[in-house]
């Protein structure tokens, strides 16, 4: 903890010891009391965060430990009411692993999170994995960005038939439903695919759409074609989805890895392995 010294962090862990014990014990083994400082240092982060906290000059480690408390009771708030929100219209379309962690995952997050003595911990393993990574965070700052995240791709497939999402998922893979990757790329890239070669989406592809879009890419370098699909990108979420910046930003970052998977792919004459059209 860089604001603070130990020795303003120790009785904010000795008053956390007091309340975990119930005050009919001062002594607590050394994990406990490990974790117990990980919780101070992490509703402090939570002050932090809100730029609350410039030096230790400006607020007490006390001070600035029971404000990032507050801070993380709003943040518990929030995302378990844009988890309702999400809730109601979400569709899993058949993946049982999405379903799995979404329905039953972070609804255990919510009911066995400990404010208190562990903050820090994220409780759930976030099975599905979304399109940005989960790194570098823990508790409700991951839940949060989870919900968050999911609720991005919901809104995305959601816009689709849901027949039609589910026949693209088994064309690429007919045992998706207990698979364990993201469903959402999948979709993106098959639309994304679409707008490169100019065929309507809903048209059954054929084998001369492939060699289109290989023909596309092949005269073409990698950096060329990512752009490509930002800016295909773009002209989508403007379209479709009232420019939602950030739900772009979220999808966005499949785009790299898609590219470069689908400029090896051409070169090698393997595209339907990697989008379906």
């Amino acid at each position: 903890m860089n604001n603070y010294e130990m020795e303003e962090l120790l009785p904010l862990v000795a008053e956390l010891t007091e309340k975990y014990t119930s005050k009919e014990s001062t002594s607590i083994s050394y994990e406990r009391a490990r974790q117990l400082m990980e919780a101070v240092i992490y509703c402090i982060h939570q002050c932090e965060d809100d730029n609350q906290l410039i030096s230790a000059e400006k607020l007490s480690a006390k001070d600035a430990y029971y404000f990032g408390c507050e801070k993380l009771k709003e943040k518990v708030k929030r995302t378990q009411t844009a988890y309702n929100k999400m809730i109601i219209d979400f569709n899993s379309f058949g993946n049982e692993n999405y379903n799995d962690t979404v329905t039953k995952g972070i609804p255990g997050f919510f009911r066995y999170y400990d404010i208190w003595f562990a903050p820090q911990e994220t409780i759930i393993t976030m099975d599905y994995p979304t399109i940005c990574p989960m790194k570098g965070v823990t508790g409700i700052d991951a839940i949060e960005k989870y919900v968050e995240y999911i609720s991005y791709e919901q809104r995305f497939m959601g816009a689709l038939p849901e027949n039609y999402v589910c026949e693209i998922l088994y064309r690429f893979q007919k045992s998706y439903k207990k698979q364990f990757y993201n469903i959402c790329s999948i979709i993106l890239r098959h639309i994304l695919g679409h707008m490169i070669t100019g065929q309507k989406l809903g048209m059954v592809a054929s084998d001369e759409d492939y060699i289109r879009l290989q023909e596309i890419i092949q005269a073409h370098d990698k950096a060329w074609l990512e752009t490509r699909l930002v800016n295909l990108l773009e002209s989508l979420i403007r379209e479709k989805y009232e420019g939602n910046l950030l739900m772009q930003l979220y999808l966005k970052e499949d785009l790299k890895d898609f590219a470069t998977e689908m400029y090896l792919a051409a070169q090698t004459q393997n595209l339907p392995k990697v989008i379906v059209l």
